[in-house]
């Protein structure tokens, strides 16, 4: 008989706000290999990001295809919670849109993606192309950017989503997500997998043998032209993706194993001490603020000449 596995979330989870918390509530499931019967308690939360929202997704669902789920029982308290989360489609991927169509009917009138997006599960370099596309809207429809911007901004989602079907070995492939506010001035995107991390997927090449730890593998990963496969990845998205939050007054937020790095307006580089198994890319960009291409190619063209000094 599967035994109980409780799993309870409060608060609110965003790039800013207890993501560790939640790697350390989900890690039970993460770590289980026997079958168990999930509930998932939800009463107490508050809020959810889209990077936390694509991370729940991503457990989840690894634990199903894991058989680590015998069944799931989910209490969801706050109506506006529960709404939130069907909207963006957390139960749709979860178990599957046919069987989400036998759901109960919706207790909201479902409204155009705009300034988010509903976490999506991508598998292919098709389904790459389609997630960078919508991840570029949706920063498109609430940040000042022009049509050369746009054009970055959709190549650097298009390398990040790549990683996890080329490096990160994900049986699962990637989750991704959107969340603009009305409220404050910010657009969050996650994307997030459950494969074998930045450190194992960097040391594949020959020049990064000898990283020493989690945190320096990130910081490794953050510089231009850093690649465990150079010849099919040219190494610059998470680098661009850095130069323009900084420019914008935005965050960026790298999470694998037991390294976290923040780079932006926000420089930190911890070690928690609970491991996350893969990679964690979150980003918060100002929507006050112009996303600001030229300095970016002026610091990427100072870097392959030589005289990066970030």
């Amino acid at each position: 008989m599967a035994g109980l596995l409780r799993i309870r979330l409060s608060g609110a989870y965003r790039i800013d706000q207890r993501l560790d918390k939640l790697v350390d509530a989900l890690a039970p499931l993460i770590e289980t290999g026997e079958p168990k019967n999930v509930e998932l308690d939800l009463h107490g939360l508050v809020s959810v990001g889209p990077t936390a929202l694509a991370l729940l997704s991503a457990v989840l669902k690894d634990a199903y295809e894991r058989g680590a789920i015998a069944g799931l029982t989910i209490r969801w308290g706050s109506g506006s919670v529960r709404n939130y989360l069907l909207r963006m489609d957390f139960l749709k991927v979860l178990i599957g849109e046919e069987q989400y169509a036998k759901y109960s009917d919706e207790p909201f009138k479902r409204r155009k993606a705009v300034s988010f997006r509903p976490v999506s599960e991508f598998t292919t370099a098709d389904e790459c192309h389609r997630i960078a596309r919508e991840l570029t809207d949706a920063v498109a429809a609430t940040c000042k950017t022009d049509k050369v911007a746009r054009n970055a901004i959709r190549i650097c989602f298009e390398e990040l989503a790549e990683n996890v079907i080329q490096h990160a070995d994900a049986p699962m492939g990637g989750f991704a997500a959107a969340q603009g506010w009305r409220k404050r001035p910010a657009i969050e995107i996650g994307i997030v997998d459950l494969g074998i991390g930045i450190r194992a997927s960097l040391t594949k090449n020959p020049d990064f043998a000898d990283i020493a730890d989690d945190v320096d593998a990130i910081e490794t990963a953050l510089r231009p032209r850093v690649s465990s496969t150079p010849e099919r990845n040219a190494g610059i998205g998470l680098f661009i993706t850095k130069l323009l939050l900084r420019e914008n007054g935005g965050v960026l937020l790298v999470r694998s194993g037991r390294g976290a790095v923040y780079s932006g307006s926000r420089e930190a580089r911890q070690s928690p001490a609970v491991a996350f198994p893969g990679t964690l890319v979150a980003l918060r960009a100002r929507t006050d603020r112009p996303l600001n291409i030229n300095e970016v190619y002026r610091a990427l063209e100072d870097a392959d000449s030589g005289n990066d000094s970030d």
